[in-house]
């Protein structure tokens, strides 16, 4: 779906930017999305690629808040779920992107953080990154965070003008205007049921 492709896109583009100059961020949120932009993706002698993006997905899927992407990817579904419900949801959105994280994302190597401007409010706030690739040149991607028990956490991702929640959100409405939640569900347990078997 042209959906899922974009939001493929958005993770190869957010997920591998490993190469920056000295941070000239400051603040809790921009070491946040410095701690996930700066990893290091590089492999060691004789290491699977899969092992170490699902090691990498372990590290840097703290610094995200899914449970606040899933509300806002299901928006005015989301109040009729009950809360059993809704942490089935969230599970089932936490394993789509992190299953394609993992199938789909690849290295990329070269670029290089060019500006950083931090907006940090009590409980919300923004940081925008400017860089540079060495094959698509200038890029830009937006974080939005938000704070909760003392912690900034990542709940949306705008790469190049396209939001990652957004992406969701027109996915989900355009499944449930023709069929019911519960087949929703049914189908994300399906295509998880597929990846697990390599289909």
């Amino acid at each position: 779906m042209r959906y899922r492709k974009i939001a493929v896109k958005i993770f190869i583009g957010i997920f591998f930017l490993i190469f920056t100059s000295t941070p000239l961020w400051s603040g809790e949120p921009g070491d946040v999305v410095k701690g996930v932009i700066l990893k290091d993706i590089s492999l060691k002698d004789g290491e699977d690629t899969n092992e170490r993006k699902r090691k990498l997905w372990e590290e840097i899927s703290l610094s995200f808040n899914f449970e606040e992407m899933a509300k806002r990817a299901m928006w005015n579904h989301w109040k009729n779920r009950s809360p059993d419900e809704k942490k089935e949801f969230v599970e089932l959105f936490t394993n789509n992107i992190k299953d394609a994280y993992i199938r789909k994302s690849g290295p990329r190597f070269g670029e290089k953080i060019i500006s950083l401007m931090e907006k940090q409010g009590n409980k919300f706030a923004k940081v925008q990154v400017g860089l540079i690739n060495k094959t698509e040149g200038k890029m830009s991607a937006d974080f939005f965070l938000l704070r909760e028990n003392l912690e900034w956490r990542i709940y949306d991702v705008v790469f190049e003008g396209v939001s990652l929640v957004s992406n969701y959100r027109c996915q989900f409405n355009s499944f449930l205007s023709k069929s019911s939640y519960e087949e929703l569900v049914q189908k994300l347990k399906q295509n998880r049921a597929k990846r697990d078997m390599g289909i």
